[in-house]
């Protein structure tokens, strides 16, 4: 039932992506699926038109006796003809789950369950991630974060919005273009849970990021080189960053 879902719906799915090479696999699959069913794999490949219903004076008069009504009863529910036989030529599908049988295939609620655990997604109007998502592993010498306040999903839109509004040949103030990546111009031996080194050349946050992270206000940023820190506003303590920015990893 899958497996016809998918190929009924390749085209919107794909799009422009839908080859011949795309067909073949899902014949396959089918074929390999079908192997024993060949009633059912001569109807995959010459499936069975359905004709135009017929008027009222052409249908069957309905059973009025009991054992015309017992007789039409006997079948199973929403299949059609007597004693629950399809007709011939009429492919038959089972009610799956969350399926109603006998409601037409459009009112069905047909979920496709896809292998492996869902990711967690994080509400981006929260102040922090989510309690369960791990804690970045920053290089030795930095130290351990005071706090998971960026997070994975934080970090990455983060770096995400860096990237997207760099120019090409042109790093901000405090970066230099080497390597086809915007990189630091100094080094900054900065270590969390310490204040920023004294003397060093700190640039603002832009404030369009800020306003999308929903930073909490109990933090101030700052950007040393291509490193991004969030810094408590109480003590001045360096609490979690994100690295490297302009590069890809």
């Amino acid at each position: 039932m899958q497996m016809s879902i998918l190929i009924s719906n390749r085209a919107s799915l794909m799009g422009t992506s839908d080859t011949l090479a795309l067909s073949t696999v899902f014949d396959a699959l089918m074929e390999k699926r079908l192997e024993n069913n060949p009633a059912a794999l001569d109807r995959y490949y010459r499936p069975v038109v359905q004709g135009p219903g017929r008027g009222k004076e052409d249908a069957p008069p309905p059973a009025t006796t009991e054992a015309g009504a017992s007789k039409a009863g006997a079948g199973a529910p929403g299949t059609p003809g007597a004693g629950g036989a399809p007709l011939p030529g009429v492919a038959v599908v089972a009610a799956g789950p969350g399926m109603v049988a006998g409601a037409p295939a459009s009112a069905q609620n047909i979920s496709i369950n896809m292998p492996g655990a869902p990711i967690p997604v994080e509400d981006m109007s929260r102040k922090f991630p989510l309690p369960s998502e791990p804690l970045f592993q920053f290089p030795p010498e930095y130290g351990a974060s005071m706090l998971n306040y960026f997070g994975k999903i934080r970090r990455q839109f983060t770096r995400t919005f860096f990237m997207e509004t760099l120019t090409p040949g042109k790093c901000p103030e405090g970066m230099t273009w080497r390597n086809d990546n915007c990189e630091a111009t100094i080094k900054v031996a900065w270590k969390f849970g310490e204040k920023v080194p004294q003397g060093t050349k700190t640039y603002p946050v832009d404030a369009k990021l800020i306003e999308k992270l929903n930073f909490d206000p109990g933090y101030m940023f700052i950007r040393i080189g291509g490193d991004i820190l969030a810094l408590e506003k109480d003590t001045g303590k360096i609490a979690d960053a994100v690295l490297n920015l302009g590069k890809p990893t």
